[in-house]
C-alpha cells in the first residue's frame, strides 16, 4: 500500500513540473527565432494621384509584429507599381539577395495581392540580404511562409512613399504621388493625407 501511494505521489509530481512545458508547446515557444505575427485589423487605402481622387481599398495579407504593420515586399511594389514612388524588385537566387530600385517599374510576377494573412502566423528573421538603391540596407525583415515582411514606415523612409495612419477609423494610408513625413507622435499615429470623410473609397 505504502509503495502504491509513494508511486502515485511520484506520478503527481512529474505532471506538475511537466505541465507549464505542455502549455508552452507550439511553433513560437519551441523555436526561440520564431516571433508571432496577428493579421492586422487595419483598413489599407491607396492613394497615387494628387490630381484624381483614385484613393481605394486594398485587400492584401498585413500582420502586427512587435504592434506595427508589416506588409509583404511584393504586394507593396505592385500596390505602388506607376505611381512617382514606384520600385522594382529582383532576386538573386545564389547570393540570397533581394535589391529594390527606385523610380524602376515593378515587374509583376502573378503572386501578388493574392493572399490573406492567417489569424496567427509565426515569423522568422529573413536570411536576405537587403539592398536600396545599391545600397546595403539595415532593415528588420520576416520571413512568413517563404515571403519577405518589411515594417511599412521603414520601408516608406527609405524609398520616400508616403505612409499615414488614422486612429479615428484604424486606416493605413499609402501614396505613391507624396514622399514620407516623419512621423512626429507615438508609433503609426499620423493623420492621413486627406480627411478620411474625403476620400474617394471605393
Amino acid at each position: 500500500m505504502r509503495k502504491a501511494f509513494s508511486s502515485l505521489l511520484m506520478l503527481l509530481v512529474c505532471i506538475t513540473f511537466l505541465s507549464p512545458i505542455m502549455k508552452a508547446s507550439g511553433p513560437v515557444a519551441s523555436n526561440p527565432a520564431l516571433v508571432p505575427a496577428i493579421a492586422s485589423n487595419n483598413t489599407i487605402v491607396v492613394s497615387n494621384s494628387t490630381d484624381v481622387p483614385d484613393a481605394h481599398v486594398v485587400q492584401l495579407a498585413v500582420y502586427k509584429i512587435a504592434g506595427s504593420n508589416y506588409f509583404r515586399l511584393r504586394d507593396l511594389a505592385m500596390i505602388l507599381k506607376g505611381s512617382e514612388k514606384q520600385f522594382s524588385v529582383s532576386y538573386e537566387e545564389r547570393t540570397k539577395t533581394v535589391s529594390l530600385t527606385s523610380g524602376k517599374e515593378y515587374t509583376a510576377t502573378g503572386s501578388e495581392l493574392r493572399g490573406t494573412a492567417s489569424e496567427n502566423a509565426s515569423a522568422a528573421i529573413s536570411n536576405n540580404e537587403i539592398y536600396i538603391n545599391g545600397e546595403f540596407a539595415t532593415l528588420t525583415v520576416y520571413k512568413i511562409e517563404g515571403s519577405n515582411y518589411f515594417k511599412l514606415r521603414d520601408l516608406g523612409e527609405a524609398l520616400d512613399f508616403y505612409v499615414g495612419y488614422d486612429d479615428r477609423t484604424k486606416t493605413v494610408y499609402i501614396s505613391g504621388a507624396k514622399g514620407y513625413e516623419k512621423d512626429t507622435g507615438p508609433a503609426e499615429t499620423r493623420q492621413p493625407m486627406i480627411p478620411y470623410e474625403q476620400q474617394a473609397v471605393h
